[in-house]
């Protein structure tokens, strides 16, 4: 059964269930003093649990000082006095913030451990008291009665020492991910070039959660020392100076430890690095995959992505290798010991009695826990000190300076003698090139002027921008600013919440303003569209809006801020010819005439209409002044643009349709260019982000079995257990020769020889600790390696409503916490569980054979125990998906965060950001919380289980006394009650994995749900077909016929297409143009198969398409979209990723790219999303590749919307020659780049309404594109 929970929206603290109101408590509130120490409180929540699954709703709210928003305040006061210091303490910081909880949980396991002495102390007094016959029994009774205290006050003292360091570790992981999120917020453009989005994920994920593991490790160094030493001073009682034999062997034991430790840091510090690569890499295919698809790149991307995914396994498999050779050397420590004592015990004569060897044997087994720890203990110490270095160093990054006032005790921009520039690329979508560093800036900007800021590609207009916000550097020169800051990006920055929130952007709503805001944004009719109107959700990057919808959104939000200085960063490049005019009367001239506004342009016609204009050539103003002034200038800047200009077109810059075509691809709502939506029904959802789906009920057995065949089947599982019954059975044989030994080693030479093989059955034992950890590691290494494989495969041909519909942050969850669950999580956990269930096994059974009246309390305790399991885990589970799912929405926020850095911090809006991270981290930590005290809640109770069961042993034994008292019943009473005592633990851990085990299958389970997902169709066709393809040389000519297309998207929403009938002839030019809602982007999505054919049929050159591979299809036609998309690597790796083009052949591109000037090397670095280069640069960068394909059919979406006009005129020029032998579709936004066109296909409701040259068409006074015209012609007149 699979339900919903709401992950993505943001939760109100306060909201309350109706079932039992448990969600609007916390645990301060619900109890005293013996609730907390039973943890009672919880008793409610399991009940509810077993009655239904859990939801958020029913969860008890965190207690106070366990909200993030005090932890952050307290941890920030603590951390700004290290920084104060040379050499900042994360720790340090840490330790004063939250140590108070982890100092009292250190006195309660100082009181567990002393009670821990007590069993083999007791074991040495009831074989004497059972060797006497003339013992009274109420001696006998008060040992068990001895037993029984000191059991239960070390189940209390642990479970609460247990809460006390896990509560730490909860404030510790909170003040760690807010810190990380409010850091982010606050880097430096240099500082955050040198982290991609996937290593600052990481820092808050994997980095947070190890250190939320740290409390724990941190006290095993000293309750280790003080168990080895109380262990040895009750050892020397027994055995003498013998003894200090496995001293001597302990303490050879501490160079070991320094030299694993340093082993293990160096392996845990390349292992978080090649896992940040790889996160790298992963974040920017998925945040990349529309063009992927359009590029046909899946295979060439999946298989980068398995390049360091292989990287990754090599060093894991270094790491777990290292870790299992480390886990044997200490896992034989004890054993060491042991031989070593009994040996030099026996070498000095004496004799081995079964008491002295039972408590021996008991006390040893202590020493047992503390050196068995080690391993675990290191390896968290050393993953810790990474995380703490790597932590630091964030923290310490250099942070962005704000922006002073100065001397301006007004509305203004003041910039004397300046320079700036970006250290490195940036976060910052308007980051230009590394040449493109403004120099020697003079502005002064006052309060109700408009200023517009023109220049050529890479110029510096972008930088400028940026330079005004604070994220530029000033190196020189002064940048003083008065007035608050709205600010409208070159590629708006979009919220995955409702139009309305991304508007008022955090604001108290105000109708009238908010009114106002969309009408001088002409967003009304787009709102009339939207089925949800300004309540309709936008997906994740604004994927479900158009280019234009998604800069008037913008436009609204900074509208709606009511700021003194507004910087526009040419947002009418987005927009169509009269919504652009509107617009700049509505909103820039009207709305905002008593603002003080930059706004950058390509679009000269504007100009005049401008206060002063700017004009930068090569980072330098070259010429500022009025219009008329500067366009006059014989031989001046932007005179020279004004001619290029006009060479193009007298109207070049004013645009026809303000929608990005391919951006929409396929979405929920239909967006703005599609007339499906205004048909919409009423009832169709204005949510567009499906909530993350979560199994209910047990994990199903099939889940087990697809990770038990991803590991290698079930022949390497019973390999696996064959090894770890082998292990319990060699450990068992020991066990018995030791008694054996006891009994019948009476002389020197019998002593000598039982020593022998004692020691060689211990020496076994070792080995197979080493083998079976290896074999369980490396089967759980080939599961999860292929399993990654299997997922990252499937999401790549995934189709694209999948990624419209899927938080970005969702599939990073899987393909990181998932992954490393599966990599080293489960995998250890399993070992535990093995280990400790043959032990269980083994020691019933040994109990049984000694002593069978055992069995009396076996089988109630198997009942308890397996009711309490079974109670437990309903809960227990489901709290752990809460979890899971709980967790996606934190990751989402903060990858939503670096994307739109820019504008969070030109509106201010980090608190907002900061206090909404705090919300969604405490969302997560509460049923985190709940689930590790529903751990705590069960161990309590099995752990007094035990208790009785040691007590019950003992009860028996000074009952059987009475009978059979003398020395082979206490030898026996003393084998049965050590194991007894043993078996407490085991079967606590062993319930206690078993659920961790199934809570930890969800991450199979999710994973699983992603790897069987629908899919796209075949990427190639069936071999003959392609053979005729290829015989064919298809397509040779680049026709194309559409016949009768019927597309929708999903099944029951309306046709989008409708009998949809047009013929393109071979190399033929076709403009497109429509109103908004006639269906242009499904024609595209239509003709790339993103979504497949509901009637009718498309055929390239007489090939149906949909008889051909997907690859076979989209490899054959060039895209330019609107928003170019690069990927990190080199210009080589953007243009030619599969390596199909020599040097000579990527040159030409360049240069008919008109790129060559901003390109020194193939080989030039291009960082993450192409952030070094301006979005100008970037459009050239996609315009190259489009060259380089050399396909016979191109699609354009208005491919220069982001470059001036002489380079426009130039690349117009370049495609004209390039692509004179192909056939061309170029979806218009601005009329003068289709008015050559052969034929103009103009589409309404999804069919083509006129289809004539454009001379044809403009000879109907009522046809639709006539009217475009007019519009377009109208307001360049009033230009």
């Amino acid at each position: 059964m699979m339900r919903s929970e709401n992950d993505e929206r943001l939760p109100l603290l306060d909201k309350t269930t109706l079932d039992r109101g448990l969600g609007d408590k916390s645990p301060s509130e619900l109890g005293g003093c013996c609730s907390n120490i039973f943890f009672s409180w919880l008793t409610p929540l399991l009940d509810l649990g077993n009655k239904r699954p859990l939801e958020f709703s029913d969860l008890y709210q965190l207690n106070l000082d366990d909200r993030a928003v005090h932890i952050s305040k307290t941890f920030k006061k603590h951390w700004n006095v290290e920084m104060m210091k040379s050499k900042p303490r994360l720790w340090l910081a840490l330790a004063k913030s939250f140590g108070g909880p982890f100092i009292m949980a250190g006195f309660l396991k100082l009181l567990h451990d002393s009670m821990q002495f007590v069993a083999p102390m007791v074991i040495k007094l009831m074989i004497d008291f059972l060797r006497d016959p003339n013992a009274e029994l109420r001696t006998g009774l008060l040992y068990a009665l001895t037993i029984f205290a000191a059991g239960v006050i070390q189940s209390f003292s642990l479970r609460q020492y247990f809460f006390l360091c896990f509560e730490t570790g909860l404030r510790f992981r909170s003040a760690v991910v807010t810190a990380v999120y409010q850091k982010s917020l606050v880097l430096a453009a240099s500082a955050k070039a040198k982290k991609s989005t996937g290593e600052i994920t990481n820092l808050m994920s994997i980095d947070g959660e190890r250190l939320e593991d740290l409390p724990t490790g941190l006290h095993a160094v000293w309750y280790a020392l003080f168990q080895i030493i109380g262990a040895s001073y009750l050892l020397y009682l027994q055995l003498g100076y013998s003894f200090l034999a496995g001293v001597a062997v302990m303490l050879l034991l501490f160079p070991a430890t320094a030299a694993v430790s340093k082993i293990m840091q160096g392996c845990q510090a390349k292992l978080m690095q090649v896992k940040d690569e790889r996160m790298k890499v992963v974040y920017e295919v998925l945040s990349g995959m529309k063009i992927i698809k359009f590029q046909a790149w899946e295979h060439s991307y999946s298989d980068r992505v398995m390049q360091f995914r292989t990287k990754e396994l090599n060093s894991l498999k270094a790491y777990l290798l290292a870790s299992a050779g480390t886990n044997m050397i200490f896992m034989g420590v004890p054993a060491f010991v042991t031989i070593a004592t009994f040996a030099t015990y026996v070498y000095l004569g004496n004799t081995l009695d079964i008491g002295t060897a039972l408590t021996s044997l008991a006390l040893l087994n202590i020493l047992r826990f503390p050196l068995f720890m080690l391993p675990q203990v290191i390896n968290e110490w050393a993953e810790a000190q990474v995380s703490f270095n790597r932590l630091e160093e964030f923290f310490l990054m250099e942070e962005r300076e704000p922006v002073t006032s100065g001397h301006l005790t007004e509305t203004g921009i003041f910039v004397e003698d300046a320079d700036f520039e970006w250290d490195a690329s940036s976060d910052n979508e308007t980051v230009i090139s590394k040449g493109s560093i403004l120099h020697e800036i003079n502005m002064n900007c006052s309060n109700k002027r408009l200023y517009a800021v023109v220049g050529a590609v890479g110029s510096g207009k972008s930088t400028l921008i940026s330079a005004i916000l604070g994220d530029a550097r000033c190196t020189k020169g002064k940048l003083h600013r008065f007035g608050s800051i709205a600010y409208v990006s070159q590629q708006p920055f979009i919220q995955n919440t409702t139009l309305r929130d991304n508007i008022t952007f955090g604001r108290i709503f105000d109708h009238r303003r908010y009114q106002n805001a969309i009408r001088v944004s002409c967003l009304t009719d787009d709102l009339k569209i939207l089925p949800g109107g300004d309540m309709t959700e936008i997906g994740e990057k604004g994927i479900n809006l158009s280019g234009g919808q998604r800069t008037r959104v913008a436009i609204a939000r900074a509208v709606y801020q009511d700021a003194d200085i507004y910087l526009l960063d040419d947002p009418l490049a987005a927009v169509d010819a009269h919504v652009g005019s509107d617009i700049f009367k509505r909103c820039i001239k009207n709305a905002l005439k008593d603002k003080l506004v930059v706004l950058v342009t390509n679009g000269l016609n504007f100009l005049k209409d401008c206060d002063v204009v700017v004009v930068l050539e090569e980072g330098r103003i070259v010429e500022k002044g009025k219009y008329a002034e500067l366009a006059g200038k014989t031989n001046g800047s932007l005179a020279k643009m004004m001619e290029s200009s006009s060479t193009t077109s007298p109207h070049s810059s004013i645009s026809v349709d303000g929608k990005s075509e391919l951006d929409n691809g396929i979405n929920i709502t239909q967006d703005a260019d599609t007339d499906a939506s205004t048909n919409a029904d009423e009832t169709t959802i204005a949510t567009l982000i499906e909530d993350e789906d979560r199994s209910t009920g047990d994990v199903p057995l099939s889940t087990y079995v697809v990770w038990i065949r991803a590991c290698g089947g079930f022949s390497v599982a019973f390999l696996v257990i064959g090894l770890f019954v082998l292990g319990n059975v060699i450990s068992l044989a020991s066990t018995f020769w030791l008694s054996y030994w006891s009994e019948n080693g009476t002389d020197a030479r019998s002593q000598v020889y039982f020593l022998y093989v004692f020691c060689g059955l211990n020496a076994l034992a070792i080995i197979s600790y080493f083998v079976r950890s290896v074999a369980l590691f490396m089967a759980g290494l080939a599961g999860s390696s292929k399993m990654f494989q299997a997922l990252i495969v499937r999401i790549l041909r995934a189709p694209m409503s999948f990624f419209d519909t899927t938080p970005l942050g969702r599939i990073v969850n899987r393909l990181s916490k998932d992954i490393y669950t599966l990599d080293e999580s489960l995998p250890a956990n399993l070992g535990w569980f093995l280990a400790t269930a043959f032990n269980v096994i083994t020691t019933l059974c040994t109990i049984v054979y000694v002593t069978p009246w055992f069995t009396i309390v076996l089988i109630p305790l198997a009942l308890i125990y397996i009711s309490s399991q079974r109670y437990f885990i309903k809960t227990s589970r489901e709290l752990q998906r809460l979890d899971s799912i709980s967790r996606s929405p934190v990751v989402s926020l903060l990858t939503e965060t670096l994307e739109g850095l820019p504008t969070i911090h030109a509106f201010g809006a980090e608190e907002a950001y900061s206090a909404r991270n705090e919300v969604l981290l405490d969302r997560n930590q509460r049923a985190y919380f709940l689930n590790f005290t529903a751990n705590c809640w069960l161990a309590l109770r099995l752990e007094f289980a035990g208790t009785i069961v040691a007590t019950a042993a003992a009860v028996f034994a000074a009952v059987g006394h009475e009978v059979h008292a003398g020395e082979a019943f206490a030898g026996l009473a003393g084998v049965a009650l050590s194991y007894a005592f043993d078996v407490t633990q085991s079967l606590n851990w062993t319930v206690r994995t078993l659920s961790t085990i199934q809570t930890q299958m969800v991450s199979v389970e999710r994973i699983n749900t992603y790897t069987t997902m629908d899919i796209e169709a075949d990427v190639k066709a069936e071999p003959l077909k392609q053979l005729e393809l290829e015989n064919a040389k298809w397509p040779a000519a680049g026709a194309l016929t559409f016949a009768g297309v019927d597309l929708r998207y999903r099944p029951g929403l309306p046709l989008v297409l409708k009998n949809l009938s047009f013929t393109i002839q071979p190399r033929e030019k076709i403009g497109i143009v429509g109103r908004t809602g006639a269906g242009k982007s499904s024609l595209v999505v239509a003709l790339m198969r993103l979504v497949e054919l509901d009637a009718g049929q498309i055929t390239m050159d007489g090939v149906d398409i949909s008889t051909i591979g997907l690859h076979d299809l989209r490899d054959k036609i060039s895209i330019i979209p609107q928003d170019p998309v690069l990927f990190s690597g080199t210009i080589r790796s953007n243009l030619d990723p599969f390596d199909r083009y020599d040097d000579d052949a990527l040159w030409t591109a360049i240069k008919r790219a008109n790129l060559h000037n901003a390109v020194a090397s193939l080989d030039a670095k291009v960082d993450e999303r192409g952030q070094n280069f301006s979005v100008g640069e970037r459009q050239l960068i996609c315009i190259a590749r489009a060259l380089l394909k050399k396909s016979k059919v191109i699609l354009m979406d208005e491919a220069t919307a982001s470059i001036d006009p002489n380079t426009d005129r130039l690349i117009q020029e370049s495609i004209r020659e390039s692509f004179k032998d192909c056939t061309c579709l170029t979806i218009a936004h601005r009329i003068n780049t289709i008015l050559d066109s052969d034929r103009i296909l103009v589409m309404d409701k999804g069919s083509a309404a006129e289809f004539y040259s454009p001379k044809e068409l403009l000879k109907n006074p009522k046809g639709i594109f006539t009217n475009l015209v007019e519009h377009w012609n109208d307001d360049s007149n009033t230009r």
